[in-house]
């Protein structure tokens, strides 16, 4: 029972959610979740890094277009080859560090000699190369004659493979001073979140634009360690970590920037270069797009135009595709990469949490800590994810994501179950024992109530007098019969008065007032019980007598009650099958010792000076003795419940003076006096009195045989 206690916790709300992190790692579904929950979170965190201001792009987009619409070179799409030297040229007068073309040249065209022209003129120039998966793809060239653009690396490198290269045709292949590959390589679910640094055509390498951008014309010297590529230029390292497939999560930086990236029309480029031929400009600030533009940047020359129909989807939508290779182009050159932390490392940090939940849900004492760790759990994840993306890591958020509520609901679920189970149990003990508003009550706190506690609370016994004598004159049909009248009228009283029935013991009743709900007044409403049930018996014996039901001896049955309060401890105590809201202690121990002295003093109800003391202002009572039941060296005054304070009579009141004074002689061992004033109370009383009785043949003892001087007048009962 106690393994079970803990593994189905734990098994809810730890094993199950990781068994099915395993299947979604399995399935790859968790890699998907992985990055479009974090581009969600890209969304809304603030960016901590700076698009480079060295990069710039000339874009033929729709106005370029539209510009030379009734132009046969500039109109359509595509341009003819003749129109990029202008270009190339113009771009050239302000000193650029690199033009980087993102526009194939893959065919042969008549024009091919004049981009061949600008390439020997502009060492700076980097045509573009298509990778593809089919083998009769694009234009097959020798790996030989492009063994120049090759890049060091070990054959058995990450990187992506492909099985045809498409390299510049002819004429311009062979005077491109470098090569870089455009491929886009999206993930599953379409959207472009890596790039590639190098593409391999069988065991060669070769650069991708985002590479040749950092690279420049400078010497690189490349290498791959631990998962990582280290770039080494002019003395200096730079390393970036490699994800699946030698792929680089990029940084995208945020959609305002992104749409903020200087973009100049080629449109703006070919007029201003029309003005300068025109004569037209006499200054820079003339043009549309000044050389200075291009002063030390490197220059992307793309397309945007929707005829090109060259856009990628992105974490923040979708843009033209030369928009998604200069932010791979920033993040080679800036370093502005993301390391994608193992999904080992997010399922661990997610199972930590889970089993942090697991103790919180099932064992912690304190309820509101169920309500407030999910809330907490989830700012521990977010603060935690927020701080690695500060440090350009992506700790894997769908763990957390999809295992946390699964396990918290599950927990909760069962956790429910258990508690609602608990509560019928607990329920249907209870209401046996105590009024059903009392139950519901009670039931709020569970825990407290299993837990039980030690508190102020006022002890009820009873039994009927002579009750041997009685059942042995009745058949067990009569005497169940009387029992079940008896105690059924009685318990009810109980309830009725916020009491709670610990048990039955044969005719005995033993209750509890003050517990399990806290009550100041359970003293008062002790006392309000006692008295109803001696009424109650009157009325019950009352209609015996008319209906001249039982025995004799039934129909004159007495009761008595001993009421003590004090500190006592309470709670169920028993088996999980069995088991029963009790009390024990001290006060439990006088008020059960009280019940049997009350026949001694004739009373009907003998309580302690605690509950007199308590409920003085509204019962009467009267005082009787000072006494020391048996196992306790603390003596204790007891009195006799008589009335409510406004039944008092006068005699009562009379006879309760001349009885303390009678007491008084007896402390002070003045026997004669003190029997003459016992005597004389008796008067009052208006019937032989059995405390008065009982102290009078004490005087007359203790008149014979004096106790001597160390007496404290404390009568010492030495039967229970």
């Amino acid at each position: 029972m106690k393994n079970q206690k803990f593994f189905l916790p734990f098994l809810l709300s730890v094993i199950i959610p990781v068994f099915i992190l395993v299947i979604f790692g399995f399935l790859g579904i968790s890699e998907v979740w992985n990055r479009k929950i974090s581009d969600s979170f890209f969304l809304l965190l603030p960016s901590h890094h700076t698009f480079s201001k060295d990069v710039v792009i000339v874009d033929i987009d729709e106005q370029s277009l539209a510009q030379y619409a009734d132009n046969p070179d500039l109109g359509r799409w595509p341009w003819k080859r003749t129109v990029y030297p202008i270009l190339f040229s113009y771009i050239q007068m302000g000193g650029p560090k690199q033009i980087l073309v993102d526009i194939l040249f893959t065919e042969s065209s008549e024009d091919d000699s004049s981009l061949a022209e600008a390439n020997r003129s502009f060492p700076n120039i980097s045509h573009a190369v298509n990778f593809r998966t089919d083998i009769s793809a694009g234009v097959d060239i020798k790996k030989d004659q492009n063994k120049r653009f090759e890049i060091p690396l070990p054959k058995d490198s990450p990187f992506p493979t492909f099985n045809t290269v498409s390299f510049p045709n002819g004429e311009i292949g062979q005077t491109t001073p470098h090569i870089h590959a455009v491929n886009i390589i999206p993930d599953s679910d379409g959207t472009l979140r890596r790039f590639a640094p190098f593409l391999k055509w069988g065991e060669a390498h070769y650069p991708t634009i985002a590479y040749q951008a950092f690279a420049g014309i400078d010497e690189i010297e490349p290498s791959l360690k631990k998962n990582s590529l280290v770039l080494t230029k002019k003395n200096q390292n730079s390393t970036y970590p490699l994800g699946k497939q030698g792929l680089i999560r990029s940084y995208f930086y945020s959609e305002k920037q992104i749409k903020e990236i200087p973009r100049y029309s080629a449109g703006g480029v070919l007029q201003s270069q029309t003005l300068i031929q025109t004569g037209q400009a006499e200054s820079e600030a003339d043009l549309i797009v000044p050389p200075g533009f291009f002063t030390d940047k490197i220059v992307l020359i793309g397309t945007s135009a929707a005829a090109t129909h060259d856009d990628v989807v992105t974490p923040f939508g979708l843009f033209p595709g030369v928009i998604a290779q200069a932010v791979f182009a920033s993040n080679m050159m800036e370093n502005h990469v993301l390391y994608e932390i193992p999904e080992i490392w997010g399922g661990v940090f997610a199972v930590i949490l889970l089993t942090i939940s697991t103790y919180v849900l099932f064992f912690a004492s304190h309820h509101w800590m169920r309500i407030v760790f999910p809330i907490f759990a989830t700012a521990v994840f977010l603060i935690s994810f927020y701080v690695c993306y500060r440090f350009d890591s992506v700790l894997p958020p769908s763990h957390f994501v999809t295992s946390f509520p699964v396990s918290y609901l599950l927990g909760y679920a069962y956790l429910t179950y258990i508690e609602g189970k608990d509560k019928r149990r607990y329920n249907n003990i209870l209401r046996n024992l105590v009024d059903p508003s009392v139950v519901s009550h009670a039931l709020e706190d569970l825990e407290s109530l299993k837990k039980g506690g030690e508190w102020e609370i006022t002890a009820f016994f009873s039994d009927v007098a002579g009750f041997s004598s009685i059942s042995e004159e009745l058949s067990p049909s009569e005497l169940a019969r009387l029992l079940n009248e008896y105690l059924s009228a009685m318990t009810e009283i109980l309830k009725s008065n916020s009491g709670t029935l610990d048990k039955y013991i044969g005719d005995a009743i033993v209750g509890i007032f003050g517990a399990p709900l806290k009550n100041a007044l359970h003293p008062e409403l002790a006392c309000k019980a006692s008295l109803t049930m001696i009424q109650k018996l009157a009325e019950l014996k009352e209609s015996w007598v008319t209906k001249n039901d039982y025995t004799e001896s039934a129909r004159k049955m007495k009761i008595r009650i001993g009421l003590n309060c004090g500190p006592a401890k309470v709670g169920f105590m028993g088996t999980e099958s069995l088991a029963s809201y009790t009390m024990m202690g001290d006060t439990v121990n006088l008020a059960s010792r009280l019940e049997a002295a009350a026949k001694d003093y004739g009373a009907d109800i003998l309580v302690s000076e605690t509950i007199e003391a308590a409920c003085n202002e509204h019962f009467q009572f009267r005082f009787l003795d000072r006494i020391r039941v048996k196992g306790k060296d603390q003596p204790v005054k007891i009195y006799s419940l008589l009335s409510t304070k406004e039944k008092q009579s006068g005699n009562e009141r009379a006879g309760e003076m001349s009885y303390r004074k009678a007491f008084d002689f007896y402390n002070k061992q003045n026997w004669k006096e003190a029997i003459q004033e016992f005597e004389r109370a008796q008067e009052f009383f208006g019937k032989k009195d059995a405390a008065c009785q009982l102290l009078i043949k004490r005087c007359e003892v203790l008149f014979q045989e004096p106790p001597g001087e160390n007496w404290d007048g404390v009568f010492s009962r030495t039967t229970k």
